[in-house]
């Protein structure tokens, strides 16, 4: 079976495609790329459509064999990229020949990174989606996350002969690496339904003080650590939930839902944090400091809208690229 073997899957790699849609109503999660717009962009610089699957790649480390000769691109968090020990630029399409050692080292800034192969990772669809939930056990090779000796297979599509199976080395193309730390990541959210139920001290708490990214965020949520608010409801019905909604446990401290994330839930949701700002927000790290910001309907649409603008006309630009390229 053509495919990648895995050496290494480094902190935790996954296999990931758009996410599986239309099964909330049956509990069952998205899951998904966390950094949906990440993986697309790789996905674009193959050829590939947009909802193919590709590995998903957790802060730190992976290293795969090739079996055959493959193409490959990787985006997303800053990373190093060597190829039989040779560096290679990222957001590139590269091809790779078989029994090819690609080892995907640590993230320079962000979290989480994409490895897209020509005609996807072709792992049994569950539900219309490849993408792993671990704490449901399914999707993904076996519902877990990538193992030693695991190996993936891959659509079997043959490489074009008439060009080199490895780029050459060049330069990475710069990307904004200026989110550090010390800086405040601004997260604008729409009130949510207990929103206007809670005391004004309570919003106060929310939206004025500055919080820190937890070192327990993972894919189904993202702890903020800060001042404890105090919601001052104490019985609530198990409501649904959605990617990026807010929620305050019984300890105050605010945690945002992400792709993981149980489909119900029984905590006070005081907002959705917008789709662009969750992204930052899921590729942000322990201990970076944030700050929410509530936004009217109409203004997170219009800011939804250029984002989505943006993001389209980029993609388009990778789309000519890749077809270029390749």
């Amino acid at each position: 079976m053509n495919g990648l073997s895995v050496i290494n899957p480094g902190l935790l790699a996954t296999v990931q495609d758009l996410g599986r849609l239309g099964y909330l109503g049956h509990g069952i999660t998205t899951g998904g790329a966390v950094d949906a717009f990440s993986l697309r962009c790789a996905n674009r610089l193959l050829g590939n459509t947009d909802d193919l699957a590709g590995i998903e790649i957790v802060l730190a480390g992976l290293t795969l064999k090739t079996t055959c000769d493959l193409q490959v691109s990787l985006c997303g968090a800053p990373v190093t990229l060597h190829i039989n020990d040779e560096q290679q630029p990222i957001d590139q399409p590269l091809y790779v020949e078989a029994n090819s050692t690609i080892t995907i080292g640590r993230t320079l800034t962000g979290t989480y990174s994409y490895l897209a192969v020509k005609g996807g990772i072709t792992t049994p669809a569950v539900l219309g989606s490849r993408s792993t939930v671990i704490r449901e056990g399914f999707g993904g090779l076996n519902g877990q996350a990538l193992q030693p000796g695991d190996l993936l297979p891959v659509a079997d599509l043959p490489v074009p002969q008439d060009v080199p199976k490895m780029r050459p080395r060049g330069e990475r193309r710069q990307r904004d690496e200026t989110q550090l730390h010390t800086d405040i990541l601004h997260l604008r959210f729409i009130p949510g339904m207990h929103y206007d139920e809670v005391t004004e001290s309570c919003r106060e708490t929310l939206c004025e003080k500055t919080f820190s990214i937890s070192g327990a965020a993972n894919r189904m949520a993202i702890p903020l650590s800060g001042n404890p608010i105090d919601t001052g409801l104490t019985k609530l019905w198990s409501e649904a939930t959605c990617l990026g909604s807010i929620q305050v446990p019984p300890d105050g401290q605010p945690l945002v839902l992400l792709n993981d994330r149980q489909t119900m839930g029984g905590y006070p949701q005081l907002g959705v944090i917008i789709p662009p700002d969750r992204v930052r927000l899921g590729q942000a790290r322990a201990g970076q400091m944030v700050k929410l910001e509530a936004i009217s309907p109409t203004t997170a649409e219009q800011i939804v809208w250029l984002h989505d603008h943006y993001e389209e006309t980029h993609l388009k630009a990778l789309t000519s690229l890749g077809n270029t390229a390749l």
